[in-house]
């Protein structure tokens, strides 16, 4: 009888335990005064930067813009490359520097230098940029060198790859001793080396 009362007494304190541990858990949860305690942090994915080298390729058009030299026929495909650092500021302001080179009909070679300055909202990256321009001729080794300038916008597809679109204008007007420019619009594909951060600042 005695070893029945102590079975149903440990029974019964092992039920009493167990009944006591959702009130537990839930004060744990709750403060005195019905709100939630901090439950400590959370996990979360930090978001995208755009800091860090790429590297990528493109393919567009150019449009001859020149009234007095015909650089190319009115219209050319252009395919090349691009290679650059983009640095990302405490107010998600973008600083870069972009090298790339294209190649086209009756062109050996069309290359630049440019800075660019951009903002990023999020995944998504709008900037000006400009700097020097180089440009070679396959058929009288003529080298020349002009500026350029545009505008594009990239948006990250993943944390390491991006698509944009980029519009150009060239200018070699000095060293044709004429007017010698034209445009570009073109689409990138770029893959980035570095892809999240600890956190937008």
């Amino acid at each position: 009888m005695t070893s029945l009362k102590s079975s149903s007494l440990g029974l019964l304190s092992a039920l009493a335990l167990l009944a006591a541990a959702p009130a537990a858990n839930a004060a744990d949860i709750y403060n005195g005064d019905g709100g939630l305690k901090d439950a400590g942090p959370v996990d979360y994915a930090p978001p995208i930067t755009w800091t860090g080298f790429y590297l990528g390729a493109n393919l567009g058009g150019v449009w001859d813009d020149s009234d007095d030299v015909e650089i190319f026929d009115d219209a050319a495909l252009i395919a090349g490359a691009h290679l650059g650092y983009n640095w990302q500021g405490p107010r998600n302001f973008i600083i870069g520097l972009e090298g790339d080179v294209g190649f086209l009909d009756d062109v050996e070679y069309l290359a630049t230098i440019r800075g660019r300055l951009g903002y990023a909202f999020g995944p998504t990256l709008v900037y000006a940029t400009g700097g020097a321009a180089f440009i070679g001729f396959d058929d009288d080794d003529f080298d020349a060198t002009g500026w350029v300038a545009g505008l594009g916008i990239e948006h990250k597809l993943r944390e390491n790859v991006s698509f944009g679109v980029e519009g150009l204008y060239y200018d070699f007007e000095d060293d044709f001793d004429d007017d010698a420019s034209f445009w570009a619009a073109r689409a990138r594909l770029t893959y980035h080396f570095g892809g999240y951060s600890s956190g937008w600042r």
